[in-house]
């Protein structure tokens, strides 16, 4: 059992207010880096209960039964060859000596390592462990070096930067401070509480109990539990004004990091604002304000919302009057965007977008329309489907681009063209298929709603696919701009649960034909974009539970629809879930290799 002491440890960087969207990840990098640290340097300490803290002025790590240094250690040291270390007299050399000397030791005292290869001087050194004090400071100085800052910054004139200024900092092991510098601060025991509940520096006693402590000063610095509250304020806050508060965990995330002491309030905004598609105000509020929307239970919008605050103050009520009167501007701005888009004629979008440009060499977002629309009517025409149905959504799936909604929430793309053509009274089923066109937007995203907006999506992927190959910009390590492994990945969704019998090949030579009459994709672009489809297809299929054995025989054979490769796949595991089937599986390699090595007439 070891004799060395430990002690908590606790380290907070305090800052100012740290970007909410990288906040986690942040303290997560550098929670990481100095527990590798920790265990490089051979400090002890107990990982699982250890653990780090953030709001949005710090990030705090707090280490358990840290010890106060390294333990000593019997270090083995090999030195020269004793052939190398004597002369012909029996005298040491330089070699011998200065081996001695590295380790304090005369030659008379050195050992001698009997090996297959010979002797060698030998040594045993005991080194005594370094203390925490002259190991931490490092560790930690490259641990926040280390850390995934998007932007630095630099403050007052000191020549070092990071991702923003540096205010205080806490290091306390046990009861004691651990002296040192960090981006101009001293270390000491002193923390900071609620600007406005506990204003000023704070002296922490120890590191036990430092959430505790924190707490009493208006700071829940546990994420984990002030994420807990907010929701529950939220939620109770929403179910106050008679609805459901509309809660993402993109959301909750962000706002968990905003706040040091959450605070819901319950506030309203005229019901005149109803009027504007309800996912344009919701996005006004949850993009802009960072408010949360409140539904009714048909999951329509309210007039009401609520407010995470980070005060608790004596007068609620003016506390949200004032949160009324700032989300007022933004509900105006969508009002406004929403009765201007209104006013302009399909038409007049249609023609602006031949002035959009998708890609310099495949020519205009109206130019990508219309390629769209061909392959969508020819998909429709092959799967059965209503032709001009697809072909009208494909034509005017981008519309919404220019319009003044869109352009100030991007998000909303293909969810407001559902709306503008609605208005415009569009052929029955394009709203629909415009609305889910982009869909599936990521892993596990739902497919279309409807057939149309199924093929349309379709054929909008595979027209990307193609050709951004042909004009070479195929995705190269980790770049990918125009995100064309999640297209390859929805083609495969859409062809896999979408009612079509195509095949990959065949989809990939209806686009290249009809990008032809721009840019002419050759053989080897076309065999580029199926590989790169199949590689995406064989990672989707083993993720999905396939064994990569199974999935490497079916792909081996010529590949049809695929319907067809599932119920090959289906087909296989059921054999091979069979008695016999491996002693098959192998009689029949041997007899593939026996046939390969004879010369068949």
């Amino acid at each position: 059992m070891s004799d060395i002491a430990s002690r908590e440890l606790l380290v907070e960087v305090g800052c100012e207010e740290l970007p909410p969207l990288a906040l986690d990840r942040l303290t997560a990098a550098f929670y990481d880096g100095v527990c590798s640290g920790l265990e490089e340097a051979g400090i002890s300490f107990d990982r699982e209960q250890s653990r780090s803290y953030s709001t949005p002025r710090r990030m705090s790590l707090l280490f358990s039964d840290v010890a106060e240094r390294q333990p000593d250690r019997v270090l083995e040291r090999k030195g020269p060859s004793v052939n190398a270390a004597f002369d012909d007299d029996g005298q040491p050399t330089r070699a011998a000596l200065g081996f001695a000397a590295s380790v304090g030791q005369p030659v008379a005292a050195l050992e001698r390592l009997e090996t297959d290869k010979g002797a060698w001087l030998f040594c045993h050194v005991d080194e005594t462990g370094k203390p925490l004090s002259d190991l931490l400071f490092p560790i930690l100085a490259q641990a926040l070096d280390r850390l995934p800052v998007p932007r630095p910054m630099r403050w007052s004139d000191h020549d070092f930067s990071f991702v923003r200024p540096v205010h205080w900092l806490v290091v306390v092991h046990g009861t004691e401070v651990i002296e040192g510098e960090l981006y101009g601060c001293k270390a000491g025991r002193e923390t900071h509480g609620h600007r406005i509940h506990a204003p000023g520096a704070h002296p922490l006693e120890s590191a036990e109990g430092y959430a505790e402590r924190l707490q009493e000063l208006h700071v829940i610095v546990d994420p984990d539990a002030r994420r807990a509250r907010i929701r529950e304020e939220v939620e109770q806050a929403g179910k106050a004004t008679g609805g459901i508060a509309r809660i993402t965990p993109e959301l909750l995330d962000e706002v968990n990091n905003i706040v040091e002491w959450p605070v819901a309030v319950a506030c309203t905004f005229e019901a005149r604002f109803l009027s504007v598609p309800q996912e344009a105000l919701i996005a006004s509020m949850e993009s802009h304000q960072k408010f949360f929307p409140v539904l009714d239970e048909q999951g329509a919008l309210t007039s009401s919302f609520v407010v995470v605050a980070n005060i608790e103050s004596r007068d609620e009520q003016a506390m949200g009057a004032g949160f009324e009167r700032v989300i007022r501007p933004r509900l105006a701005d969508a009002q406004f965007f929403w009765e201007q888009d209104l006013k302009q004629p399909l038409d007049r979008w249609s023609a602006q977008l031949d002035s959009v440009v998708f890609q310099k060499d495949l020519g205009t977002i109206g130019d990508k329309s219309r390629r769209i629309a061909s392959i969508s009517k020819q998909i429709a025409e092959l799967a059965g489907a209503e032709a001009a149905v697809a072909e009208a959504a494909a034509r005017q799936c981008k519309l919404d681009l220019v319009s003044l909604m869109v352009g100030e929430f991007p998000e909303l793309q293909g969810v407001m063209g559902a709306y503008y053509l609605t208005h415009a009274k569009a052929l029955d089923g394009v709203p629909e298929a415009v609305r889910g066109h982009y869909q599936p937007r990521f892993a596990g995203d739902a497919l279309p709603a409807t057939r149309a907006g199924q093929i349309v999506a379709l054929a909008d992927r595979i027209d990307t696919l193609v050709g951004i190959f042909a004009v070479g910009l195929k995705p190269t390590g980790n770049k990918d701009p125009f995100a064309l492994r999640r297209s390859a990945i929805a083609v495969i969704r859409l062809l896999e649960e979408g009612p079509f019998d195509l095949t990959i090949a065949a989809l990939v030579d209806l686009a290249s034909e009809t990008l032809a009459e721009q840019l002419e994709p050759d053989a080897g672009v076309r065999g580029d974009v199926r590989h790169f489809i199949l590689e995406r297809l064989k990672n989707h299929l083993v993720e999905g539970g396939t064994p990569l054995r199974q999935v490497n025989a079916v792909l081996a054979a010529p590949l049809g629809s695929l319907a067809d490769l599932r119920a090959r796949l289906d087909a296989l595991a059921h054999f091979m879930g069979q008695d016999g089937a491996e002693s098959l599986a192998a009689a029949n390699k041997r007899i593939g290799n026996i046939l390969k090595k004879q010369e068949m007439p």
